[in-house]
């Protein structure tokens, strides 16, 4: 039986760009789009389909090299298939599959939506882009002449209106599909979601939300408005306010208050609080820790129900160095305004006073305190204003 394999390439020439448009779709790259749409029209027509991930195009879950046999097809299509309507994807597809053509496009070459061949590669063959895979099969003395479908389609762009009005259709396509499986979304302005990423029922998006790239949310999470979420991943019943989370995880019942700037390499464990303004970096935060407003950690390892107090930040001047780390061990206090300078041990159940600079271990159990003692300089004030 004939397999179809199905790789998204690279843009060659992109004319849009010309008018100013970029290759970047509300927060996912062109192709994530692309190859959800196609995957659609390859399972209407129950197809034996292969995806192939191409040259500068990773897509999870693919694979890296085509195996094709002499009489398989392989489909190169381009990041803006996600323009054509679903129709004439499948038809183009489907006239292949059906007959012995060499390879077509959907729209005109000036859209390039798609180009289809059969598989005379050499088998193992690493996918290029779709001009060397047509020069190959030349090469081979295959015939690769194209055949067009819907010529003068509405739905090819010719103009940066016509782009962004086509591209709003998409997204309000994309919507649908979310909310038919049980996302609650109450008003759309704004809403960017990555047809890669992963939403679960329940959970509840707000205006001018961003989940971008490989991005998985559970059930009954709450995302408000502002927030921008990138290749994490966010359990059950969370509340995400108006923040920005970069690779990371969170556990289920975590919640993030305003502001907040989740950056790479985090763990935050569940049942934690983290207040408004605060920074994470490379931090693992243990069960049913709070950790106060305008905080700022890198490298940090915090343990379970710990308290850390408004404003306290992590100094770490070498952070190439992998033992380079705060631990902070279960059921420990830190401070309002207290200064952690790695490396840093703090033991289990331990203080650290309020504005304190601790640059050396503390025992478990322990109050650490690093403060000068304060001296009042009389007239200062005065003769400062002379």
């Amino acid at each position: 039986m004939r397999k179809l394999f199905i790789t998204i390439c690279a843009i060659e020439s992109v004319p849009y760009l010309d008018l100013g448009m970029d290759t970047v779709l509300f927060g996912a790259p062109l192709y994530e789009h692309s190859f959800r749409k196609i995957k659609d029209a390859s399972n209407k027509l129950g197809l034996d389909v292969e995806f192939v991930r191409a040259s500068n195009c990773e897509i999870a879950n693919t694979k890296s090299h085509i195996n094709a046999s002499f009489e398989d097809i392989v489909v190169f299509a381009s990041p803006l298939a996600f323009l054509a309507r679903s129709r004439d994807i499948e038809g183009a597809i489907d006239y292949v599959v059906k007959s012995d053509v060499g390879y077509a496009t959907v729209g005109n070459l000036r859209s390039l939506y798609m180009a289809v061949g059969q598989g005379k590669m050499l088998t193992g063959c690493e996918v290029g882009s779709a001009s060397d895979f047509v020069s190959e099969m030349n090469n081979s003395g295959a015939k690769t002449f194209p055949a067009y479908f819907a010529d003068g389609e509405k739905s090819v762009p010719l103009t940066k209106l016509d782009y962004l009005k086509r591209v709003e259709e998409y997204r309000q396509e994309f919507l649908d599909y979310l909310v038919m499986s049980g996302v609650e979304i109450d008003l759309r302005d704004g809403i960017c979601v990555s047809p890669i990423s992963e939403i679960h029922r329940g959970v509840r998006l707000s205006p001018n939300v961003t989940i971008d790239s490989m991005t998985k949310i559970a059930d009954n999470t709450v995302i408000t408005q502002f927030s921008y979420i990138k290749n994490s991943e966010i359990g059950e019943n969370c509340v995400i306010e108006s923040s920005r989370i970069i690779g990371s995880s969170l556990e289920h019942d975590v919640y993030v208050d305003a502001y907040c700037n989740i950056n790479e390499g985090n763990h935050i464990l569940s049942s934690t609080k983290i207040g408004a303004y605060s920074q994470l970096e490379h931090t693992v935060v243990g069960i049913d820790t709070v950790i106060g407003s305008h905080v700022s950690l890198d490298n940090c390892n915090i343990g379970t129900d710990c308290i850390i107090g408004n404003g306290v930040i992590s100094v770490n001047f070498e952070k190439t160095k992998k033992d380079n780390i705060i631990k902070i061990a279960d059921h420990s206090v830190i401070g309002n305004g207290a200064t952690l300078v790695s490396p840093l041990s703090i033991g289990r159940g331990a203080f650290v006073g309020a504005g304190s600079t601790i640059t050396d271990n503390i025992p478990a159990g322990a109050l650490g305190i690093a403060r000068e003692y304060q001296s009042n300089h009389n007239g200062w004030a005065r003769r400062r204003s002379k």
